[in-house]
């Protein structure tokens, strides 16, 4: 056996003295090892990495641009003697990287990573210097998802270095390129796909979006635009008038990948809604996508075939390269919803025509006239940038189609399109295609690990994603995508995603030349490989576990007849595997019947080809299961049948506390009075577990042990009622319901101002006093423009001020997480006090009045309707900051309408008890004049929950208490509840508000006489 030291490429690595020796041996160690994992492998052993990286120690420091010493090289040169060496040594960190997850712990011990990132800034490296370890890095990031959990690189850990802030600003200039050259243009998706492959992280998406990175991006996906002529008429001249037209783009390169820009764009955007206005906002895009209403002329085609023709909402000119939208025929799917005779893709020749001029061509058209929009049109009018995403999606091939969709998405979920008059077009343009792709991928694909096969799971890995966060609270989508045929489709989907993967064996690789065996005595990290990756089939069926099961929830989250028809399509028995971290081959519910209770928590390892359920799956198959059980038919059958209790009862122990909050969520159903696994949960502690919940600091986990508490207390006895109280805590109820959590945020900044700590960050918690940064790329630098030049961007500035605020202030989240828990903390208030007695029997009404004593004893009367009180008067806060000296007003913030709702029902229910509770809600001045004033609520269930509270404090059982009502009565027409009744039967356009004033009207009457 030969030494290591024998090896004539490693006698040349170690004897070179010149640079261009240097050149040559790396180049035949690069030529020696691609393609040949064998070789990589014992090159490790050799300890090779370490002189490898060491060459590539030369490379200069990023450094942000600065005048004219920054320039940036946009031209291809010869490299220099110097750069030669580092580019040899680039591809072949690239080649070890590409040898798999067990290569990334020599590549770390090695530092590979940073001495790659220093070799990233266009502004100081060669372009095929940029290239190469772009190339490493995307090598490096691609070995990193299949990596075991002991590897020291994981895509998290890896998306740290990658998205450092002195790394910004290199990825903003090289997605800035706008030269043609094929080595310049592989800078743009080569750096769109790392971005694609790491950013996953919340910080991460965030740096990218307020660094310029999305922005440049946004210029990119405008230019494809202006290429194909798809600009909106009349945008040039928009773009003057706003002081945008710097950021009109020129077209994009034939080179340009727009795969990747969009992959990009998807992966920064992620579920942020500000990011998605961002987005929408952004120079560039305003500059091509002007909100222009638009109003054909001349042209009696266009008027009657227009897909909005017959709407009186104001549309773009991008609305009419639509397909027409003709209405939903019942009989048919919506893939058929086209004209005879044409393509689901084909468009009326009046409209197919605008993609073929050039974008001066359609700016100058006769045949269309744009009517010019002042700051109060622009508003009521959705972004041509929304019908564009929806041409973009019909025209592409499978994988742009996902990628536009997945944007198209995240921009309904931001707020950015127009439900009501988007919803058409999805139902019958997007979603139709979505399930069509998701049916045919699953298909075809097969298991073998082929680049063929990549593309069709990362579509069946994602499209179930998309149709769920676009159909998800949408009636008229949920319809079509049922419809469509999306219940088969994702039942297929996700039984395929539990076909058993067979034991990978490793490859043996062929070489006509014998290989030369090296002794190996190197035991340093750098020469020793990690483990061995993940089963790369194995990790794809468990993404599209989890895909196909938020798909399913979103769905299931509609109509009963859907949730029915998963249920037939035996979905139920794959779900419940995915409740188990480690799954089997799913059972029937008469398999699973015949087994022992015990087999399922016996299970302690992974059944072989099955694989572990991460956390997301099993956070996914709670979901389905919260969904599932709001039929209480499937409820008593099939999930009690399949025995999801105890498995979801477990999980909310589960260390990882998302899982907790999902299982907690789940819990809601099944511990209703309907629920035949209430008292099973019970008699298992589920009641401690749920306080335990209540009392977390996790305001998410806290909500759902509060709203799974309020529904077993309901309908159950006074004892267990008690017994529920006193292990929650009266007090800490209370708690909840009263304190704010917003007032401890603002105690909390006052404190750290105090103590001079963190002055730089914004601790009043108001949004950023620093002016938003108008960004686009242009030439291969970032740029920007001047708001203060700009009526239209100061008023997009406003809004995007506003949506950030409202996602990113920590006092408004906190304001958001407490109106939700107090609600659920009165509503348990409501339950333990029980149903008024209308239709029960006395022992009912006995239960209710001994509720209404105790809670009253255990809050204190005074106290008790000092709360109800407080929750229905405005709140002021007043601004705190050292930093602000005047213009900041003190804020009023008035009391939510379903806060007011969950007052007013706890008052309704005390009402509909015995007379002496009744006269105690009457001697509560102030609280009835709060009360009085919501008459005039704007919403309808404010005023529905008042009439019932009116009809319930003016209702007498018999004669004997005819006095104590009309004392009531009377008490309610001075304080202006009979007028108030009365203007609600003339004047409320509800029907059902109109017909409980009557009725509360009526008994105030009744009882003055």
């Amino acid at each position: 056996m030969a030494r290591a030291q024998s090896h004539p490429i490693l006698a040349q690595l170690r004897n070179a003295r010149t640079l261009p020796e240097q050149t040559d041996a790396l180049r035949a160690l690069k030529n020696e090892i691609i393609g040949h994992v064998q070789r990589k492998e014992q090159w490790i052993g050799l300890g090779v990495l370490d002189p490898i990286v060491r060459t590539l120690a030369s490379a200069r420091s990023p450094a942000k641009p600065n005048g004219k010493d920054s320039r940036y090289p946009l031209l291809q040169r010869p490299l220099s003697e110097d750069e030669n060496v580092r580019l040899q040594a680039l591809q072949l960190v690239a080649s070890f990287a590409n040898g798999g997850p067990a290569f990334l712990a020599p590549l770390h011990a090695a530092r590979a990573i940073p001495s790659l990132m220093a070799n990233v800034s266009p502004f100081t490296n060669a372009p095929q210097l940029v290239v190469a370890a772009l190339k490493a890095l995307t090598d490096i990031a691609d070995a990193s998802t299949l990596a075991a959990p002991s590897s020291p690189i994981d895509v998290e850990s890896l998306a740290d270095t990658v998205f450092s802030v002195q790394y910004l600003d290199s990825f903003g200039a090289m997605l800035s390129i706008t030269s043609t050259n094929i080595l310049l243009q592989s800078q743009v998706s080569l750096a769109a796909g790392l971005i694609s492959r790491l950013c996953r992280e919340e910080r991460h998406q965030q740096a990218l979006a307020t660094s310029g990175v999305l922005d440049a991006l946004a210029t990119r996906l405008a230019s494809v635009a202006v290429l194909r002529g798809e600009v909106v008429p009349g945008a040039d001249a928009s773009a003057k008038n706003d002081g945008l037209f710097e950021a009109f783009p020129e077209p994009a390169p034939q080179t340009l990948r727009l795969d990747s820009i969009l992959e990009a764009i998807g992966a920064i955007l992620g579920d942020s809604k500000y990011r998605a206005n961002r987005l929408a906002n952004s120079p560039s895009i305003l500059a091509v996508f002007p909100p222009i209403k638009f109003e054909p002329a001349g042209n009696p085609d266009v008027e009657q075939t227009g897909p909005n023709s017959t709407r009186q909402h104001p549309v773009t000119a991008m609305e009419y390269m639509l397909p027409i939208n003709l209405p939903r025929n019942q009989s048919t799917s919506p893939y058929g919803s086209v004209p005879p005779g044409g393509s689901s893709d084909s468009q009326s020749s009046s409209r197919s025509s605008l993609s073929k001029f050039s974008s001066s061509a359609i700016w100058d058209s006769p045949r269309f006239q744009t009517t010019g929009s002042g700051p109060e049109d622009t508003e009521e009018i959705e972004s041509p940038f929304i019908p564009w995403l929806v041409r973009l999606v019909r025209r592409s091939g499978e994988y742009e189609r996902l990628l536009a969709s997945a944007i198209l998405a995240a921009l309904i979920k931001g707020g950015v399109a127009s439900k009501g008059l988007r919803e058409a077009s999805l139902g019958l343009l997007v979603v139709p295609l979505l399930i069509r792709m998701i049916a045919k991928n699953d298909k075809d694909v097969s298991d073998v690990n082929e680049v063929d096969n990549t593309v069709k799971r990362t579509i069946l890995e994602r499209a179930p994603v998309v149709l769920a966060r676009m159909i998800t609270d949408s009636e008229y989508l949920q319809k079509a995508a049922y419809e469509c045929e999306a219940v088969p489709v994702l039942s297929r989907l996700l039984k395929h995603a539990y076909t058993p993967v067979k034991e990978g064996t490793r490859p043996h690789y062929w070489s006509p030349h014998a290989d030369v065996d090296m002794e190996v005595e190197n035991n340093s990290p750098v020469a020793q490989l990690g483990q061995e990756g993940q089963n790369e089939l194995l990790v794809h069926r468990l993404k599209v576990r989890e895909s196909t099961l938020k798909a399913i929830a979103a769905l299931a989250g509609g109509k009963e007849d859907y949730r029915k028809a998963f249920v037939a399509e035996d979905v139920v028995s794959y779900v419940v595997e995915s409740l188990s971290e480690y799954p089997r081959r799913p059972q029937s519910a008469k398999e699973r019947g015949s087994e022992k209770p015990s087999a399922e928590t016996t299970r302690k390892g992974e059944t072989a080809g099955y694989g572990a359920n991460p956390a997301s799956v099993i956070v996914a198959g709670c979901h389905v299961v919260r969904m599932l059980s709001r039929s209480v038919s499937i409820l008593r059958t099939s999930l009690v049948d399949h025995g999801v209790a105890l498995p979801i009862f477990r999980f909310m122990k589960h260390p990882d506390v998302n899982v907790q909050i999902a299982a907690t969520a789940a819990i809601c159903n099944l511990v209703l009075e309907v629920s035949p696994v209430r008292e099973l949960l019970a008699e298992n502690g589920v009641v401690t577990v749920l306080c335990e919940h209540a009392h977390s600091q996790n305001p998410a986990l806290r909500l759902n042990g509060l709203w799974a508490l309020k529904h077993f207390v309901d309908a159950v006895g006074p004892d267990l009622k008690k017994a529920c109280l006193a292990e929650l805590g009266s007090h800490w109820l209370q708690q909840l319901v009263c304190d704010d959590t917003e007032d401890m945020a603002l105690q909390l900044a006052k404190e750290r101002e105090a103590s001079g700590l963190d002055m730089d960050d914004d601790v009043d918690m108001q949004p950023s006093d620093e002016p938003h940064r108008w960004i686009y790329g242009s030439n291969g630098m970032l740029r920007e423009l001047n708001a203060a030049d700009s009526s239209r961007l100061r008023q997009v500035e406003d809004k995007l001020a506003a949506v950030r605020e409202s996602e990113l202030n920590p006092v408004r989240r906190a304001r958001n997480d407490d109106v939700a828990i107090q609600e659920q903390g009165l509503d348990m208030i409501r339950n333990l006090i029980g149903r008024p007695r209308s239709g029960l029997s006395p022992e009912t009404t006995n239960e209710t009045t001994e509720m209404i004593d105790f809670l009253l004893h255990e809050f204190g009367s005074e106290r008790l309707f000092e709360i109800l009180s407080s929750k229905l008067r405005p709140k002021v806060h007043r601004p705190f900051s050292r930093r602000v000296t005047s213009g900041r007003e003190p804020r009023m913030f008035h009391p939510q309408s379903k806060i007011i709702v969950a007052v007013i029902y706890i008052l309704t229910h005390i009402a509909a008890s015995i007379s002496r509770h009744q006269q105690m809600i009457i001697a509560q001045t102030d609280l009835l004049k709060l009360l009085a004033q919501q008459a005039s609520s704007k919403d309808r269930e404010v005023r529905v929950a008042l009439c019932h509270f009116i009809i319930n404090l003016t209702y007498k059982d018999d004669d004997g208490e005819a006095q104590a009502c009309a004392i009531r009565a009377h008490e309610l027409r001075k304080l202006g509840f009979y007028s108030k009744m009365e203007a609600l039967t003339k004047q409320d356009g509800d029907l059902d508000v109109r017909e409980r004033a009557k009725t509360a009207a009526y008994q105030i009457e009744q009882a003055g006489y």
